[in-house]
């Protein structure tokens, strides 16, 4: 089974470079196969044409709606995660506005740790190294707990209502990040996923190349720009579903455009 946490470390670039060595290599030996196919049916007498031809077109249509629908469950996770940081953005503009309503002191170091949630959200953004994520995600936490264990305390000690504008602003942040968090690090596709797409891309390109083999021609040329079209697809797949892209510009870096 294929383990998205594994495909998480190896660079795009490098994956799809990989990728299309990998088919290229299985298309060549599917073309050899298919010779040595071909020359036992020539030495007892068969067809040379059989439904592999068929078999092929039906598979490269399977493989396209897959790659077409998988792609469009990865756009759609990644819009999702777009709006989230945008939302979170404006919770945290909308949030710094309502620190006036706390106490002078109290405004004080609520704004300093609202920009401080700010920018290490923003700094997070492009970051590769699941440490410093992970890092960068406790002190959101301690962040989110220190803004509100003070404000509820103040809320029960004046019984100002107008608290309340702060009080749920701050929870529709820390929900609000309890999403992208959910979005971005527990709802990706599942291994099952991972393996069905690479077994057909696998199956798919290995039968060109027995089909061209039986026919005993082959374009070069062709094949090869199947391949890096269906490795540029999945790449594009494999680095949408990544917490932190290096291809597409993070969902996350929304935040730094929108800080307050």
């Amino acid at each position: 089974m294929v383990s998205v946490e594994t495909l998480d470390f190896i660079p795009s670039p490098l994956f799809g470079l990989l990728l299309v060595a990998a088919l290229s290599l299985v298309i060549e030996l599917g073309y050899r196969f298919g010779l040595w196919l071909s020359g036992k049916a020539g030495e007892r007498g068969l067809s040379k044409h059989p439904m592999e031809a068929s078999v092929t077109t039906a598979l490269i249509g399977l493989m396209a709606f897959i790659l077409g629908f998988t792609f469009s469950m990865a756009t759609k996770r990644y819009s999702d995660l777009r709006g989230l940081a945008l939302t979170d953005a404006k919770h945290a503009a909308t949030l710094m506005l309502r620190t006036d309503l706390l106490p002078h002191e109290e405004a004080g170091k609520a704004r300093e740790l609202i920009r401080e949630y700010v920018g290490i959200r923003a700094g997070a953004a492009g970051e590769k190294d699941p440490q410093k994520i992970g890092a960068v995600l406790k002190r959101s936490t301690e962040i989110q707990n220190a803004l509100w264990k003070p404000a509820v305390r103040l809320r029960k000690e004046s019984g100002d209502a107008s608290l309340n504008l702060y009080l749920t602003t701050l929870n529709q942040l820390i929900d609000n990040d309890a999403a992208r968090r959910a979005k971005a690090f527990s709802n990706r596709f599942p291994g099952v996923l991972w393996f069905t797409l690479f077994f057909l891309v696998t199956l798919v390109t290995a039968m060109i190349g027995v089909n061209s083999g039986l026919h005993g021609r082959r374009s070069r040329l062709a094949s090869t720009a199947l391949i890096v079209a269906f490795s540029l697809v999945i790449v594009l797949i494999v680095d949408l579903d990544r917490p932190n892209r290096s291809l597409v510009r993070p969902a996350g870096s929304m935040v730094e455009d929108d800080q307050p």
